[in-house]
């Protein structure tokens, strides 16, 4: 891990006037009335560019060709993400929860909420007490070498989706979730291993609420993670709670409103408190100056930036948990690109992202999402730098990289950097680039299916 200076930190750069504020809000509702795509995107976010412009035609043709999902059926009613709340935090209602979960064919849809509706879940998990749900012991003895042996089977699986779509994280994640639940339920087990399987669960229930994040779905994502925010509390882990919502936050940060991003990881950061590893702060506070920058605070998006560098380079592997295994400079760094591009400084952003993928660079393995979303935001800040060649360019290295996995994330980023170049007046280097993409990538595969 480098530890050099922050490449090209520019400050100033946060604190100039942002963009207009049609990049720094970007509703649900704004993003479909103007025709882009519904598959999200991660980090663990995809293009997570926000701005309600309209796409040109060659953009819109991408999406025609399959990437977009269709809408449920007419008749089919959806309730919000945070549908019986109440109920959840009720002595059985967790188990209620993952029962559905787990029995259900294809994932429930859930309309995403925001505002007061999404804060007060946040609320919930603060002023709550833990309290393990009475269960009569009748089945199986869990001891530690098969609570240890699920552990090891999350750890696999969160590397698993790295380099496999939506669905087919979410289909695992279910199937290891329904054994951790029935153990939960009647097995035999002392209170530390009880805790440690409602930790299992929770972890599980956060991957399949990032599996719907990948395909698009953003309010079974939410309702997924409510779920896993209720499990990690039960699990009397703080930490693991705060990473559920920090996940909830950079969602709502790319597709809902960046104030609530802001809220929810401020409950994180209370909520957690000193149980929280340098990584995991330096995560939350790179996600903040993201979250900052998109509501127009440009002052608090260089401070919450300066933060993250810091304790990036105070991390050590040692100290983090599992769950972080992916956080590294990079991400800070990529982080700060991106608070810069969302401030109006695209030239600034440049040398962030080029550090970011560095940084990737010199890992061992291949990390296919971030190649690809990272390769994206550096074509867009060149494309508002007036670069177009070279953001083509890389447009074409990621339509590359994209082929190694089926993720609604990896088109949106391509998609949307086509839009830009179409945007800037290059409509014929767009196409090009467009034609590339449909022959590499063929039509929306798995990770892209109209969920019902």
């Amino acid at each position: 891990m480098t530890t050099q200076a922050h490449p090209g930190w520019d400050s100033d750069g946060l604190r100039r006037r942002p963009e207009t504020a049609d990049r720094t809000r970007n509703t649900v509702d704004a993003r479909n009335s103007a025709g882009l795509p519904d598959t999200a995107g991660h980090r663990q976010s995809g293009n997570r560019e926000s701005g309600n412009r309209q796409p040109g035609h060659q953009a819109a043709g991408y999406q025609a060709a399959g990437h977009q999902p269709a809408g449920p059926p007419v008749h089919e009613q959806i309730a919000p993400a945070n549908t019986g709340l109440d109920l959840l935090w009720t002595d059985d209602g967790l188990t209620r929860e993952l029962l559905a979960m787990t029995h259900a064919r294809r994932p429930h849809r859930f309309l995403p909420v925001s505002g007061p509706s999404l804060d007060s879940a946040a609320q919930r998990w603060l002023a709550a007490r833990t309290h393990h749900e009475g269960v009569v012991p009748t089945g199986q003895l869990v001891d530690d070498p098969l609570v240890r042996g699920f552990e090891d089977r999350v750890d696999a699986l969160r590397r698993m989706s790295d380099v496999l779509g939506g669905n087919d994280v979410y289909a695992l994640s279910r199937t290891e979730l329904s054994i951790t639940v029935r153990l939960l339920r009647v097995g035999t087990h002392s209170d530390a291993h009880q805790a440690r399987l409602y930790a299992v669960a929770a972890e599980l229930a956060r991957l399949a609420g990032w599996a719907m994040y990948d395909v698009g779905q953003y309010g079974t994502a939410q309702r997924c993670w409510l779920i896993a925010l209720r499990a990690a509390h039960e699990a009397n882990s703080p930490a693991l709670g705060a990473n559920v919502l920090r996940c909830m936050a950079e969602q709502v940060t790319w597709y809902g409103q960046p104030a609530d991003a802001v809220s929810l990881l401020h409950r994180a950061q209370a909520g957690a408190c000193y149980l929280l590893s340098a990584i995991e702060r330096a995560v939350i506070a790179a996600d903040l100056a993201v979250a900052h920058s998109r509501t127009g605070n440009s002052e608090d998006a260089a401070a919450e930036t300066e933060l993250a560098y810091t304790l990036v380079d105070k991390a050590r592997p040692e100290d983090s948990p599992p769950y972080m295994y992916w956080a590294r400079r990079k991400d800070v760094a990529f982080s700060a690109g991106e608070a810069l591009l969302s401030g109006g400084s695209p030239e600034a952003a440049i040398p962030h992202f080029e550090a970011a993928l560095d940084d990737l660079d010199e890992l061992d393995e291949e990390v296919p999402r971030d190649r690809v979303e990272f390769l994206s935001r550096l074509g867009i800040a060149h494309v508002r730098t007036g670069n177009i060649d070279q953001a083509v360019a890389l447009g074409h290295q990621a339509v590359s990289c994209a082929t190694m996995i089926d993720s609604g994330m990896t088109r949106r980023d391509i998609a949307r950097l086509c839009q830009e170049i179409e945007q800037a007046g290059a409509s014929a280097r767009a196409a090009g680039l467009l034609d590339h993409a449909r022959d590499a990538l063929g039509p929306a595969g798995p990770s892209s299916p109209s969920l019902s």
